[in-house]
């Protein structure tokens, strides 16, 4: 146990300041226990006044805020006194409790998440190894939370290392823990680029592998099933980070003024549900797209180009001069030379508008769009073709303008790009449009 937390400093200098207003010879239990009753009774009345927030100055408001914080950062800091003395003492072992389940009992008020974190800094304060750290949260360097993960960063590394490491480790990850630069992106970036130099190749094969078998998938429903739920856990950091990528896309941002101007629909979703929907956009894209849907994955480029470009001769250009490009869905230019080289790599789709090899207009013959109306209607329309709507054409359904339950042709001078938010919109609010030579143009009202 570090000397800067230890009993001597507790009867030392500052048993002297909390003595204040106490027998001179009042134990130190008495000194601990009158003062936190004493911070009780002030908070209670505190609270009271609290009551009264709307008398408040705006000054003593935000002061006010300050205040809390400050009185909750120095309870933080009593509370892992106390536990780091509980597991040094092992009070918790007759209890037949372990650590975590001991202290919850006694801080009913904190979530469990906060509570482990508790007991695992309290567990480590019993190791000289950790003291660094378990320091630099009663300091008030460091929060619990930081310090928690820095403490399961070096225990997964532990067995990697000599002992001399292992403390090199714990005290590098303290001090950027501590320094007011970084923000807890900086320090889990360090964090993981020292468990990726630390960790051997085979074991972060057996974690992988290990992770890979903790992946599960299945129902939870509440509400006696009135409302449904599934919970997913990865067991591959690549599917994590691909299911992350789709709420974080621009899939899930908020729509935006101008697209709320044209709808006259205002933005009323949630954080939470406008992830839902982009989640749900490229699930069902993926489930209920026809063959041949630009879902544009990475070993996919779908451009328009010259096909005789394409094959042309490295470094010589049409007979007019003209030097051979391509354009993607979203409207860039790519170079012909850039295109070949990536056809080593990814399949390459030509597009060829109003080829003879594909039926462009069907009639009625068929409701759903064809693979090669898709791949045209990407083409045409880029994306979403609601005004002011960025949802590009990979995410986007191939909207009957004149709904083929009315007599609508599944040509695709009926069909418009709509994202599935104003699919269901244009639907609700039996919106029409004009789709002519120079693209789509919704009759908004």
């Amino acid at each position: 146990m570090s000397e800067s937390w230890g009993g001597e400093v507790v009867r030392g200098r500052a048993a002297e300041v909390l003595r204040e207003g106490l027998p001179a010879a009042a134990p130190v239990g008495e000194v601990l226990l009158g003062t936190l009753r004493s911070a009780q009774r002030e908070l209670a009345l505190g609270v009271l006044a609290g009551m009264q927030v709307g008398e408040l100055a705006d000054a003593d408001v935000e002061a006010g805020l300050v205040a809390v914080a400050s009185a909750q950062e120095l309870l933080v800091r009593a509370r892992l006194r106390l536990a780091c003395e509980v597991a040094r003492r092992g009070l918790h072992v007759g209890s037949g409790f372990g650590l975590a389940d001991w202290l919850q009992i006694r801080c009913p008020e904190l979530e469990a998440p906060v509570v482990r974190d508790l007991a695992r800094l309290a567990d480590a304060s019993r190791e000289g190894v950790h003291a660094p750290l378990v320091d630099a949260v009663l300091d008030g360097g460091m929060p619990i939370a930081r310090a928690a993960r820095i403490h399961r960063a070096t225990e997964g590394i532990r067995g990697a290392l000599t002992p001399a490491q292992h403390q090199d480790a714990v005290q590098l990850l303290t001090e950027t823990g501590t320094d007011e630069v970084f923000g807890d992106k900086d320090v889990q970036r360090v964090i993981d680029e020292v468990v990726r130099r630390c960790m051997p190749e085979r074991e972060h094969e057996d974690r992988a592998l290990a992770q890979r078998g903790l992946r599960d998938l299945h129902e939870s429903s509440p509400a006696g099933g009135s409302l449904r739920r599934m919970i997913l856990t990865f067991g591959d950091d690549a599917d994590y980070e691909a299911v992350r990528a789709i709420i974080t896309s621009p899939l899930a941002a908020p729509a935006s003024l101008q697209e709320q101007q044209a709808t006259g629909q205002p933005e009323t979703r949630t954080p939470g549900q406008r992830r839902y929907d982009a989640f749900m956009t490229v699930l069902t894209r993926g489930v209920a797209g026809t063959q041949g849907q630009p879902a544009t994955p990475k070993a996919t480029l779908i451009v328009t180009m010259d096909l005789e470009a394409l094959r042309r001769q490295v470094g010589t250009s049409s007979a007019d001069g003209a030097p051979g490009a391509g354009a993607t869905l979203e409207g860039a230019s790519i170079a012909a030379s850039v295109i070949r080289r990536l056809a080593c790599e990814a399949e390459i789709i030509p597009m060829v508008l109003g080829g003879p090899s594909e039926i462009v207009d069907q009639g009625r013959a068929r409701r759903l769009v064809t693979p090669g109306q898709r791949l045209q209607l990407a083409v045409r329309d880029r994306g979403c073709t609601i005004p002011g709507c960025t949802v590009p054409a990979t995410w986007c359904d191939a909207h009957h303008v004149v709904h083929w339950a009315r007599v609508g042709r599944s040509d695709l001078s009926n069909y418009a790009l709509a994202c599935p938010r104003h699919h269901t919109f244009v639907h609700e609010h039996d919106h029409s449009a004009t789709i002519d030579e120079f693209g789509v143009r919704w009759h908004l009202r």
